[in-house]
């Protein structure tokens, strides 16, 4: 069995009354078997095995996307119909501090990040905005 040693990274966050505030971000190297499975790093749709990712990008180039329109729709929609179902009256102002909180995560953000082939494609998009 092959280990892949990947860079992760461990966020300590706060919710406050103006969204997520990151306290600390640790980096470190994980060791995980080739076969471990993997999810995709924007919507958590399953990749399968580690060995089988076909999609990673660079921290980099995910806040070039985000900072060109890129939003994760499918996060915001699931996050959303959550916070419906439990009889928020004003989702829109708590999305707002969701999607906020998320870009700042995405700017703090020092690991590759693996992804499913529908947001690959969709982020390929806003990446390739660079030189507009």
């Amino acid at each position: 069995m092959t280990r892949i040693e990947i860079p992760s990274e461990t966020l300590l966050v706060e919710m406050g009354e103006d969204g997520l505030n990151i306290l600390e971000t640790t980096m470190q190297m994980s060791c995980r078997d080739e076969s471990a499975p993997v999810e995709c790093d924007i919507c958590s749709k399953p990749l399968g095995k580690m060995k089988d990712v076909k999609h990673i990008e660079s921290p980099e180039s995910i806040t070039i996307a985000v900072r060109n329109g890129f939003k994760p729709e499918q996060m915001l929609k699931t996050t959303e119909n959550m916070l419906k179902e439990q009889g928020e009256e004003k989702p829109a102002e708590i999305m707002e501090l969701v999607l906020d909180s998320w870009k700042s995560i995405v700017d703090k953000s020092e690991t590759p990040w693996a992804l499913c082939e529908e947001c690959y494609k969709s982020i390929q998009i806003y990446i390739k905005k660079r030189g507009s």
